[in-house]
């Protein structure tokens, strides 16, 4: 797969990145993460090399693992694990092809990682058999025509065959909500719900009956403009984020989930019920036009992975029981790699670490071998709490720290190696 190839999926989509935090979790950082360039990211996702090892739904190298098949769906110091655990044997396949390990600085890396949730985004392809027999079920031919057939009180659906993202069906279902909703009950139309991969599946329908080939793109969203509009459009009167915002409806932290077209169902799904609470509260439905849904569901979806605050108590703990300071330095241990206590003060963010520990894995890799040390394997929040331990947090390597808090305190997912 070629830089321009990847360039042109992306474009399909709303955009989301990250920065660099002093921490992950806060809503404060929650802001500072926003920033970045998914485009940018699989530009070097090609000029790095990667794509010789790891293919995109089929497209690229199969030596690795294909990454769009949905197994970076987690939070990024998770992602962050992954890399760490895999790096002995990626170091082995650059050896034995004889190619250098690519290296990053952290804008590159934050850029690369954009790049690898926007994989998670995309839905599999739509079925456009199926979304015929749901176009007709969900009654949308009773107002909306799609080649030649069906009603005439929406909009001929025949036009929407060029627009490749779904993104602008997404907006037209949001602008024209109520609308719709008025139409149908005066039809005595059930309002249809979308769930798994219906919409997907509905555009692949409306592609198929569609003349001329065409394409129409959205403009990459920008999470960070989606965060201002989500104040803007008086979201957060309503939703919080992180316990920060409205209580009337739920945490978008908590329940956005999905890709983008599940959002977006999600918003359909929901719109009586948001109609009504902001007619309550005195809220006039916002419009959004494509570039600006593009942008608040950029926004929407980001959050699902920002990883839970890491605790440094634990941090200590990981340090201790991965055995760190066999070569990074403790008391009384033969110091075989830099003392971690000087390398930290040069990093200062859990992405200056994320990217020091991918640079240096190749010659960590010697080290543990002539030093017949085993590769330590981060599991589920170890990676967050190991950072956070490190970045000085209750006194950072070295240090005394309090006892560890109960692992139960926060749920975990285990980032083994995926099959």
């Amino acid at each position: 797969m070629t830089a321009r190839l990847l360039v042109a999926g992306l474009s399909l989509l709303a955009g989301m990145a990250f920065g660099a935090g002093t921490a992950l979790g806060g809503h404060e950082a929650l802001s500072v993460l926003l920033p970045g360039n998914p485009l940018e990211g699989s530009r070097l996702f090609a000029e790095k090399g990667c794509v010789g090892c790891h293919g995109v739904h089929g497209s690229g190298g199969t030596a690795g693992p294909d990454l769009g098949r949905g197994i970076l769906n987690r939070p990024l110091l998770e992602i962050a694990a992954v890399m760490w655990n895999h790096a002995p044997g990626m170091e082995h396949l650059f050896q034995e092809k004889r190619v250098a390990r690519p290296s990053f600085e952290p804008p590159q890396m934050a850029s690369l990682l954009a790049f690898l949730y926007y994989l998670g985004s995309l839905d599999p392809p739509g079925d456009a058999d199926r979304g015929a027999l749901l176009f007709e079920q969900k009654g949308c031919q009773t107002c909306h025509k799609l080649g030649g057939r069906g009603g005439s009180v929406g909009p001929d659906l025949t036009g929407y065959s060029r627009y490749a993202s779904p993104l602008f069906l997404t907006a037209g279902l949001w602008s024209r909500g109520r609308a719709m909703a008025s139409a149908m009950e005066q039809r005595k139309v059930t309002r249809p719900n979308f769930q798994g991969n219906d919409i997907p599946d509905l555009l692949a329908y409306i592609r198929s009956a569609g003349a001329g080939t065409e394409r129409v793109y959205a403009p990459p969203g920008s999470p960070k403009r989606g965060e201002a509009l989500f104040t803007q459009k008086r979201c957060a009167e309503c939703h919080s984020v992180r316990g920060h915002g409205g209580k009337v409806g739920p945490d978008l932290a908590i329940a956005v989930k999905g890709s983008l077209t599940g959002i977006a169902g999600a918003m359909w799904n929901h719109g009586p019920r948001m109609w009504a609470k902001m007619a309550e509260r005195g809220i006039g439905v916002p419009s959004l036009s494509t570039g600006e849904m593009s942008d608040l569901i950029s926004y929407l979806y980001f959050l699902q992975f920002i990883d839970p605050p890491g605790d440094a108590r634990r941090g200590a703990a990981v340090y201790k029981e991965k055995r760190c300071g066999s070569c990074h330095g403790a008391g009384g241990t033969k110091l075989v790699a830099p003392a971690f206590a000087r390398v930290v003060e040069k990093l200062s963010t859990p992405l200056a670490i994320i990217t020091a520990m991918w640079n240096h894995a190749g010659q960590m890799t010697e080290t543990t071998v002539e030093e017949n040390v085993a590769w330590p394997i981060l599991k589920g929040g170890e990676m967050a709490d190991l950072i956070a331990y490190l970045l000085g947090r209750e006194g950072g390597p070295g240090a005394t720290p309090a006892a560890p808090a109960p692992a139960s305190s926060r749920a975990r997912k285990d980032t083994a190696p995926p099959k």
